[in-house]
C-alpha cells in the first residue's frame, strides 16, 4: 500500500493544478475496461490471440497497477486512507475468525 500511496503522491505533483473527482472516476472506469480487454485476451475471446499474439502478463500487471493507483487517488483525494486501511484490517480479521486465513 505504501508504494501505491507514493505513486499517487507523484501523480498529484505531476498535475499540481488538481485532478477533479469526475476525472479520477472516469480514469478508474477506463482502467477497468483495459483490464477487461486483457482478460478477454487471456481467455482467448474472439480473435484476440490471432490478432495480438499471446497474452502478456506484464501488460495485465501494468493495467492492474494503474487501476489500483486510480483507486488510491480517490482515497487520497477524499482523505479516507486511514478508513480504507481499517476496512482492510477488519476484513482480514473477519477472515481469520472464519478460519479462512491464518
Amino acid at each position: 500500500m505504501k508504494k501505491l500511496y507514493k505513486q499517487v503522491e507523484g501523480y498529484f505533483k505531476r498535475f499540481p493544478e488538481g485532478i477533479e473527482p469526475y476525472q479520477m472516476a472516469t480514469r478508474l472506469l477506463e482502467e477497468c475496461g483495459e483490464i477487461a480487454k486483457e482478460i478477454n485476451h487471456f481467455e482467448g475471446s474472439g480473435i484476440k490471440k490471432q490478432k495480438y499474439g499471446e497474452p502478456d502478463k506484464e501488460k495485465l500487471a501494468n493495467e492492474l497497477k494503474q487501476t489500483l493507483v486510480a483507486v488510491m487517488q480517490i482515497a487520497t483525494y477524499y482523505d479516507v486512507i486511514d478508513e480504507l486501511e481499517k476496512c482492510i484490517d477488519d476484513s482480514l480479521e473477519q477472515m481469520k475468525v472464519e478460519g479462512l486465513i491464518e
